[in-house]
């Protein structure tokens, strides 16, 4: 078994592999000097807090009974994209074409990879596994965030450069209203 030290080492180096892969949807659209997967990571693991913030507030709002637990997000959130490390980040026309179950298998066995060193990793591991299937209100709000934080690049990258980025804002199916609202006052400042 790998010593604490060890294990910090192993995993950052999935982290700083995460620093330099480019985002592969911008790339394809053809936005120069992209964002890397640990700024996208980043990006959703702030939305995802600040979100969970507002929804506390009032969470009958949102449809839950109680309220989410803040800690939960932030930890499914930093773990939400780690598998793209050993993956790479797949574009959504090479997901389309494997199909989501052999893409969600190759993931999972990612994450698992990534993790077994680590003395929690099994935790990290199930955290994962609650993002990707939604089973949560805490990894529903991680997988809003995770769009919302899209859109919102995607509208940076449009207003600096004035592409038109329109695939990244439309088709999303939302777990909850307020990133909802968020992605749709966007939209209306867009166009």
């Amino acid at each position: 078994m790998a010593t604490p030290e060890d294990s910090i080492i192993a995993l950052f180096s999935h982290i700083l592999a995460l620093k330099s892969l480019p985002r592969t949807g911008w790339l394809l659209a053809g936005v120069p000097q992209p964002e890397s997967v640990a700024d996208h990571a980043y990006g959703t693991t702030a939305l995802a807090s600040f979100l969970c913030d507002l929804i506390n507030a009032a969470p009958e709002e949102e449809g839950l009974s109680q309220t989410l637990d803040p800690q939960r997000v932030m930890r499914i959130a930093l773990v939400h994209d780690l598998a793209e490390a050993t993956l790479t980040d797949l574009p959504k026309r090479a997901s389309e074409l494997l199909g989501s179950d052999v893409k969600h298998a190759a993931e999972g066995r990612a994450i698992e990879l990534i993790m077994a060193e680590f003395p929690a990793g099994e935790v990290y591991v199930e955290l994962w596994s609650e993002y990707d299937a939604a089973a949560t209100p805490e990894a529903r709000l991680v997988r809003d965030a995770d769009k919302l934080d899209m859109v919102l690049q995607a509208a940076g990258y449009s207003r600096s450069s004035g592409a038109v980025l329109n695939e990244f804002h439309e088709g999303h199916t939302w777990h909850y209203s307020l990133p909802a609202r968020v992605a749709a006052r966007l939209q209306g400042r867009e166009r």
